[in-house]
């Protein structure tokens, strides 16, 4: 009898442990690293935040230089006070006005950023879906750096199947 309990045993724990629920985990860091779709949208996210530095340079960094090299040539001369009280004037406008700009460029970059976000996360989790539905899991999580997920094996990890499902969709 004492034979026969044991092997009984051992089934019932495993099929305990098969009826639970299934998880699938998504690596962020490794989507955003590896995902050709992602490093697009990264890349096309530096060559806006580049260009746009490159405008405040144009219209603000350079005229403001020609400015101040114009207030330094008037402080040495002692008859240029008119002069001078102008170009601090113009110089005053300027920088406000570019403090003004460096916001605005500031404020789009973070809505483009937020977008590029918000578009990133739909297509986890429509590729997180998908997979869900085909390996009939009941939960998918995402490992993020701050996020709830510490450690995952790779028995539930789906990446690669997210990532591959986010590059082959439009």
């Amino acid at each position: 009898m004492r034979g026969f309990m044991i092997p009984l045993m051992a089934l019932l724990v495993s099929a305990c442990a098969s009826s639970g629920p299934r998880v699938g985990v998504i690596q962020v860091k490794v989507v955003m690293d590896e995902s050709p779709w992602a490093l697009g949208q990264v890349e096309a996210l530096k060559k806006e935040i580049s260009s746009r530095e490159k405008i405040l340079d144009e219209k603000c960094v350079e005229p403001l230089k020609k400015v101040e090299a114009r207030l330094q040539e008037l402080l040495d001369r002692p008859d240029a006070d008119e002069e001078k009280s102008s170009v601090i004037m113009t110089k005053r406008q300027m920088y406000d006005g570019c403090v003004v700009m460096r916001s605005q460029m500031q404020d789009e970059i973070s809505r483009i950023r937020d977008k590029f976000i918000s578009d990133l996360m739909t297509k986890i989790s429509d590729g997180a879906g998908i997979v869900a539905k085909r390996r009939k899991l009941d939960l998918v999580l995402l490992h993020q750096q701050q996020g709830p997920v510490v450690w995952s094996g790779p028995r539930v990890d789906i990446t690669g199947e997210v990532k591959k499902l986010m590059d082959t969709e439009p």
